[in-house]
C-alpha cells in the first residue's frame, strides 16, 4: 500500500511539473511528457481539479494549472513572484506620479487583478478588485497580455475566447479584428482599454515580458475627463515601459 502511494504521489507530481512548462496543456502532451496512460492522467487531472490546483479549459485547450499550486512553494508567502516583484515598484511611480496602478496575470481565459496601489492613489476613481477576472479584448491589461503572448498561446486564448458565449469575448468571433488588435498593440508596444459604457476611467498597460513573452501586464488607470490617451501615453507610457522593464529583471 505505501509503495502504491508513493508512486501514486510521484506521478501525480510529475503532472504537476509538465503542466507547468506550458500556459495550457493537452492530454495529449502530457501522454508524451510523462509516459502515463491517458486513463492514469485523467484520473490525476480528475484529483487535481477537484482540489484546486488544476482547471480544465476546454477540449482543444486542455488544462492548467491555478494559482493554488503556489502554496507548495516552501514558506514563500507570495502568491506569485512577478506579484511580489511589482510591489515596490509599483508604489513607487503611484508615489511619484499619483495615478494608480495594478498588475494582472493569465487566469484561464482572462486577466485576474493581482495587487494594485489604489489605496496610495488620490485619483482613484474606480476600483480594480484583487482576484477580479478581466476580459482580455477589453481590458488593457488583457490586450497587452494577449498582443506580446507567443502564437501559440493567443492561437489557444482565441479558440478558448471563441467558445465562452460570455459578452466580453465577443470580439474574439471577429479575427480580422482581433488582428489589427494584435498589430496594434505591438506596434505601438502598450494598449489602451476598450470603451465601456459609462466608465469615467481608461487605461495604459504594457507587458511584462520575459524573453520576448508576455508574463503579466501592468496597467495605470486616468480619469477620462482630467487627460486624453494621447496626452496619457505620450506621458506616462515610457515610465510604465521601464517599470515593467525594472520587474521583468527581477524575475
Amino acid at each position: 500500500m505505501a509503495e502504491r502511494n508513493i508512486e501514486s504521489l510521484t506521478r501525480g507530481l510529475a503532472v504537476v511539473e509538465a503542466l507547468n512548462r506550458r500556459v495550457y496543456t493537452t492530454l495529449a502532451d502530457l501522454h508524451e511528457d510523462t509516459g502515463l496512460p491517458k486513463s492514469t492522467l485523467v484520473r490525476l487531472l480528475d484529483t487535481l481539479i477537484s482540489t484546486g490546483y488544476a482547471r480544465r479549459i476546454s477540449r482543444s485547450a486542455g488544462y492548467c494549472l491555478t494559482d493554488r499550486v503556489t502554496l507548495l512553494a516552501g514558506g514563500f508567502q507570495s502568491s506569485d513572484q512577478i506579484v511580489e516583484v511589482s510591489r515596490a515598484h509599483l508604489r513607487a511611480v503611484t508615489r511619484d506620479h499619483k495615478w494608480p496602478l495594478a498588475i494582472a496575470t493569465l487566469d484561464g481565459d482572462a486577466m485576474q487583478a493581482r495587487y494594485s496601489t489604489l489605496s496610495h492613489s488620490p485619483f482613484a476613481l474606480d476600483r480594480i478588485y484583487i482576484g477580479r477576472r478581466i476580459p482580455l479584448l477589453i481590458s488593457a491589461m488583457g490586450r497587452a497580455y494577449f498582443a506580446f503572448s507567443s502564437d501559440e498561446t493567443r492561437a489557444l486564448l482565441l479558440a478558448t475566447l471563441q467558445g465562452t458565449g460570455r459578452e466580453t469575448d465577443r470580439a474574439a468571433l471577429d479575427e480580422q479584428y482581433v488582428e489589427r488588435l494584435i498589430e496594434t498593440v505591438r506596434s505601438d508596444g502598450y494598449a489602451v482599454s476598450g470603451p465601456v459604457q459609462d466608465d469615467r476611467a481608461f487605461g495604459l498597460a504594457v507587458p511584462v515580458l520575459k524573453d520576448g513573452e508576455a508574463q503579466a501586464a501592468i496597467t495605470m488607470r486616468f480619469i477620462r475627463s482630467a487627460i486624453t490617451p494621447a496626452d496619457a501615453a505620450k506621458q506616462f507610457i515610457p515610465i510604465l515601459k521601464s517599470t515593467a522593464k525594472d520587474i521583468a529583471a527581477e524575475i
